[in-house]
Parts: structure tokens; C-alpha cells; sequence
């Protein structure tokens, strides 16, 4: 006899009866696999039904969109770096043309 192990209950955030399909085992009999297919023996599957709750697939989602998110960088600028550790763009270019000014261009 084949065996299928089903995890099945429910969502701990809407309530509703779930089987986590991702978590289910189907373990063959030797006779089913010689026929090459789960279930094709003469006695059939047996179910067996493991409890397990855990948040459904819609509700994790949910939750992790939300996650992190507390609305109170909407008005902050985003941070630039300017290629150095102190100053902004501005003083940062200023400083690679000044590194740079003896320096001569090639021109083939």
C-alpha cells in the first residue's frame, strides 16, 4: 500500500482550512513503484493527515509587505554618495579636479 502524508489545518491569521501541498510526502509501495505510478497498487493509498498551522500563503504576503515599514521616511531625501567620506558631489568633484589638474591629456 502507497502512503501520502498530508499536512493539514489551518491559518493562524484568517482561520481558514489549508493543506500545505509543498509539505505533503507520497511514499510508493514496492509494488507501485515497479508500475512506475504512485498509487497503482491493488490496496491504494493510505492518507495520513499531520496537523499544522501555520499562516496561508495570501496572509504571509500580506505580512510581508507590511513588514519594516513604519511611513516615516516619505519626506527624506535619499542619500548620495559623493565618492569620498566627507562632503557631497559638489566638493567631491572639486577635489578629483584638483587631484587631477597637472595631469595632461592624451589626444592620438
Amino acid at each position: 500500500m502507497c502512503r501520502k502524508v498530508v499536512f493539514k489545518g489551518q491559518c493562524t491569521e484568517c482561520n481558514n482550512t489549508f493543506t500545505w501541498d509543498e509539505l505533503s510526502q507520497e511514499l510508493s509501495c514496492l509494488e507501485a513503484k515497479n508500475n512506475g505510478v504512485f498509487g497503482m497498487c491493488k490496496e491504494g493509498v493510505h492518507v495520513d493527515e499531520k496537523p499544522h498551522d501555520q499562516e496561508c500563503d495570501p496572509c504571509l504576503a500580506e505580512m510581508a509587505a507590511d513588514e519594516g515599514y513604519d511611513g516615516g521616511t516619505d519626506e527624506v531625501e535619499p542619500f548620495e554618495f559623493g565618492g569620498a567620506w566627507y562632503g557631497g558631489k559638489k566638493e567631491a568633484a572639486d577635489r578629483e579636479q584638483e587631484k587631477h589638474k597637472d595631469k595632461k591629456q592624451r589626444t592620438t
